[in-house]
């Protein structure tokens, strides 16, 4: 009994050791393979087959073999394995590869066609052998397999997607997309697993090859096709994939109507074109499902997303009518009487706010709306900050300073470590730089560049360093604070004397540090107002005048893309090879040297 306990204790000591070994002598098999020790590697790999009989070292080993060019001794241990599974095909393809490898091209076509011909009728091995093929670089060859495959089971709609991945890998989109035209007939619930391969497919489509074949092959399904509900699905994604979202309106119109849904689709195409800037398709989306009642599960969404893409599109729009505003107003204003419950829409509550006092000045109206929102008892804690956030922000609008203050401050102890509680921090340490208190503000922000928030932290840094470049050789502040004064007018809303504020800046200040960061905020206002030539103006002189500033490789990328806006090319390409030579540091070289490289390869063609 003793001695059976010692060999069972050796035996546990000794089992976890051969397999490290086992797992030893893999790793070093695998590196002299990829040093191109073959003769070492061949052994090694021969051992682990022997012992695991794991078809992927027995690879590994002939592969070995016919580096070192070992043809009849590969051919032989094939041989040896076919005879031991004779049912087994991947290694009648083995051989067959080892044939083509060593030249013998007609033994190799016979060898492959022959295991073909001898698969056994099942769905499982006609996969395993078109893998193998496939494994050896035998595209057209494991195709053959499937399709023979789909005459012996009598079944002619197996393997499209088996199929349609290895036409992908060919290149050969006409027929890959009708391998997954007939799939989609046939298995209407792949729609989402043919999209997910389209879209990969679609992002290797360099020369929009697939794109053109694609498009005509689904409007043509569509057009001649009975039950073409998938077809539409399919051609609805594609054109929300290309962002053609005024052919994708109206069939995502049709779709809804045939499903009866409530307007899923064009819920979905809303969301889409609004994330793209659509506004306008988005907002005649959201009336679409308005339309269809209060029975729509979408009802209450579309209502919100209605009002969010109006708000959108005049926040876009370079001189937005005030009428325009006031219209906006009005409907927050009836979607508000109708709401039963303000918990369903404080964002909507939070934006109409905002829209009351930035835009109309209705600051009063905006304080008023928001303080009874604080005292519903139904909203949620999360909800009450983002209101608070914004209740500080009018307030500062209105130039209550202290009281904006106190309220980022609640918001800050009550919602520490956690995003909205640095938000507020944030906006609390721009008060005081705007009160030019630069010092307390600055010991603020350096607490928040290391915010687990990477947006945050860069705005933190980029105010911090901001003030740190430009107060250290002035004791009193002036200039800074003049700046700081003008950049609280943004905030304001009051654009237009902001710019005539930094307009001035040169005569009260001329040579001071601060006119590259200048020249940038007039940059910004007239890039706002659409004023593309003065803004590229602005820039121009920060890259001429200021080209060892900091801001003088972002002026050149920001210049890049109004230059690209006016289809002013050569001047782009200019800019980013700038970029690339002079500021091969800087955040923005590697998006440069991308844009660099696709304007010249597409002036190459």
């Amino acid at each position: 009994m003793k001695k059976l306990f010692f060999i069972f204790i050796v035996l546990g000591m000794l089992i976890p050791s051969l397999g490290l070994a086992q797992e030893t002598n893999s790793q070093l098999a695998y590196r002299y393979f990829r040093d191109k020790e073959y003769e070492a590697a061949s052994e090694i790999f021969n051992d682990l087959y022997q012992t695991t009989k794991s078809k992927s070292y027995f690879s590994y080993y002939i592969s070995c073999l016919l580096k070192l060019e070992a043809y009849s001794k590969a051919e032989k241990a094939a041989k040896k394995e076919i005879r031991t599974y004779p049912d087994d095909r991947v290694y009648q393809v083995e051989l067959g590869y080892i044939y083509k490898t060593s030249g013998a091209l007609e033994k190799a076509n016979k060898q492959f066609n022959k295991t073909i011909d001898n698969i056994i009728p099942n769905k499982r091995e006609f996969i395993t052998v078109a893998n193998a093929l496939r494994g050896k670089g035998e595209h057209e060859l494991a195709i053959k397999t499937y399709q023979k495959g789909r005459l012996v089971l009598k079944q002619k709609n197996l393997f499209h997607f088996e199929i349609a991945n290895i036409l992908l890998y060919q290149r050969n989109f006409k027929l890959m997309i009708d391998e997954y035209m007939m799939a989609l007939s046939i298995h209407p619930e792949k729609l989402q697993q043919i999209q997910s391969q389209l879209q990969s497919a679609l992002s290797q489509d360099i020369n929009s090859d697939l794109d053109l074949l694609l498009k005509s092959k689904l409007i043509n399904q569509v057009q001649n096709t009975n039950n073409n509900l998938v077809y539409k699905e399919l051609l609805l994604w594609y054109y929300i994939q290309k962002k053609e979202f005024i052919p994708a309106f109206a069939l995502a119109q049709s779709i809804d109507l045939i499903q009866n849904n409530g307007g899923e689709k064009l819920m979905f195409l809303a969301k889409a074109a609004s994330n793209n800037g659509d506004y306008l398709t988005a907002q005649n989306a959201y009336k679409q499902i308005i339309e269809i009642g209060k029975e729509s599960k979408y009802y209450n969404a579309g209502l919100v997303g209605e009002l969010e893409s109006i708000h959108l599109k005049l926040e876009n729009e370079s001189d937005p009518k005030t009428d325009d505003w006031h219209a906006l107003s009005n409907k927050y204003e009836n979607y508000f009487k109708d709401l039963p419950n303000i918990n369903q829409s404080v964002f909507s509550l939070i934006r109409f706010a905002n829209l009351s006092a930035f835009k109309l000045k209705e600051i009063e109206k905006a304080l008023k709306m928001l303080e009874t929102a604080l005292k519903n008892r139904n909203i949620q804690q999360n909800d009450k900050a983002e209101i608070k956030l914004e209740l500080a922000d009018i307030n500062l609008l209105a130039n209550k300073k202290w009281d904006a203050i106190l309220l980022y401050s609640q918001i800050e102890q009550t919602n520490k470590n956690n995003p909205i509680g640095y938000e507020a921090k944030l906006r609390k340490a721009k008060v005081s730089y705007y009160l030019g208190e630069f010092d307390w503000a600055k010991a603020q922000l350096d607490v928040l560049k290391g915010s687990t928030s990477k947006l945050i932290a860069n705005d933190a840094l980029d105010l911090s360093q901001l003030i740190s470049d430009n107060t250290s050789l002035d004791s009193t502040y002036s200039a800074m604070k003049y700046f700081a004064e003008a950049d609280f007018l943004i905030f304001q809303s009051e654009t237009d004397s902001a710019k005539i504020k930094f307009q001035n800046f040169f005569k009260t200040f001329p040579g001071h540090s601060l006119s590259d960061e200048v020249h940038y905020k007039l940059y910004e206002i007239y890039n706002s107002q659409q004023s593309y030539n003065e803004a590229i103006d602005e820039l121009e002189n920060i890259i001429k005048n200021h080209p060892y500033e900091n801001l003088a490789a972002k002026a050149l990328y920001k210049q890049a893309e109004l230059f690209n806006l006016q289809n002013r090319i050569k001047e782009c390409g200019d800019n980013y090879k700038k970029i690339i030579v002079d500021y091969p540091e800087s955040i923005y070289s590697v998006e440069a040297r991308e844009r660099y490289t696709s304007i010249r390869e597409s002036n190459s063609k």
